[in-house]
C-alpha cells in the first residue's frame, strides 16, 4: 500500500490528480471535488508535500515510482497531472500504460522537449539555473529566484511571499529539494502506442492575470504542442492555437472540444476540473 497522504472522494470509475511544485493535492484541485458524483477522486499529495512524508523526496526519479504505485492500488485509473505533476503523470503512464483508462497532461514543464521554441529553450536556462542552485540556497533565496524565472514582477513577487502561510512554505521547501523537470526522460514511443485517450493543454496567461509572463506562456503551449505531438495526443491551446488530432476526449476531464482560455480555467469540457494554479507561477 501506498504510503502518500491521498485525499478520496465519491465512487466509481477512479481519476487521480496530481499536483505541481509549490502546491499539494487538495490544494491545487479543490474543485474537482464536485466530480465525485461521477468519478472516485483521488487527490494525491507527492512526497514531501502536504501529508506525504518527506523521506526521499526528489521530484520525478521518486515520483514515478510513487505514482506507478498509486496505479497499481487504485487503477486503472483516469490521470491528470498539472505542471511538475503532469510530467509525473507522463512518467507514470508510461510505466504503467495498462493501469490508465485516459491521461491529461496540463503545461507539463517539460522544457528540454521543445528544441524548435526559442521560449522554451529560454526557460530551461532560466529555471535550469535555479534548479542548479536550490541547494545552496534558502528557502527566501530561492522562492525568489523561482518567481524571477517565471516572469513575475518585483511587486508581484513581494505580494505573493506576504501571501504565503506555514503550508506554503513546507511545499515551497518540498519544491526546493526537487529534481529540474525540464529534461525529464518520459517514453514518449510507449506512450504513442498507448491506446486510452490521451490530452495535453495549455492556458493562455492573459497580461491583465498574469503581466510580464508572456515567455513562460509561450514555451508552455509550445511544449504543450510537441508532446501531443509526440504521443500522439488531442492538443487543447487557447482561442486560435488549438487544434484536434483525432484523440478521443479523455474521461472525466474533456466532454466537449473546445480550447483552453485561462491557465486558473482549463475548459476541457462540462465537467472539466478547474485546477488552481499554483501561487508564483505554473510548476
Amino acid at each position: 500500500m501506498t504510503e502518500l497522504g491521498m485525499d478520496v472522494f465519491g465512487d466509481g470509475e477512479p481519476a487521480v490528480f496530481v499536483h505541481g511544485s509549490f502546491g499539494w493535492g487538495i490544494n491545487t484541485f479543490s474543485e474537482q471535488v464536485a466530480l465525485e458524483d461521477s468519478f472516485r477522486i483521488v487527490l494525491v499529495d507527492r512526497r514531501g508535500f502536504g501529508r506525504s512524508p518527506n523521506g526521499g523526496s526528489d521530484g520525478w526519479p521518486t515520483d514515478k515510482a510513487d505514482l506507478a504505485d498509486v496505479l497499481d492500488e487504485v487503477g486503472p485509473a483516469h490521470l491528470v497531472g498539472h505542471s511538475y505533476g503532469a510530467i509525473v503523470a507522463l512518467l507514470a503512464a508510461g510505466l504503467r500504460p495498462a493501469a490508465v483508462r485516459s491521461l491529461v497532461a496540463i503545461e507539463p514543464t517539460l522544457f528540454d522537449h521543445a528544441p524548435d521554441s526559442h521560449a522554451a529553450r529560454e526557460m530551461a536556462l532560466a529555471l535550469g539555473a535555479v534548479y542548479r542552485s536550490a541547494p545552496e540556497m534558502d528557502i527566501r533565496a530561492f522562492v525568489d529566484a523561482w518567481g524571477t524565472a517565471w516572469g513575475r514582477s518585483p511587486e508581484a513577487q513581494r505580494a505573493w511571499v506576504e501571501g504565503l502561510g506555514e503550508n506554503d512554505w513546507a511545499a515551497a521547501e518540498a519544491t526546493r529539494r526537487e529534481r529540474y523537470p525540464g529534461d525529464a526522460p518520459v517514453d514518449f514511443d510507449i506512450l504513442a502506442s498507448a491506446t486510452f485517450p490521451k490530452v495535453v493543454v495549455s492556458g493562455a496567461w492573459p497580461t491583465d492575470i498574469a503581466p510580464g509572463r508572456e515567455r513562460a506562456r509561450d514555451a508552455l503551449n509550445d511544449v504543450a504542442d510537441a508532446v501531443a505531438t509526440r504521443i500522439g495526443a488531442r492538443l487543447l491551446l487557447p482561442a486560435g492555437r488549438g487544434d484536434d488530432r483525432g484523440v478521443h476526449p479523455a474521461g472525466p476531464v474533456a466532454r466537449r472540444r473546445e480550447p483552453a482560455d485561462h491557465p486558473d480555467d482549463a475548459r476541457l469540457g462540462q465537467d472539466a476540473p478547474r485546477h488552481r494554479h499554483a501561487p508564483g507561477g505554473a510548476a
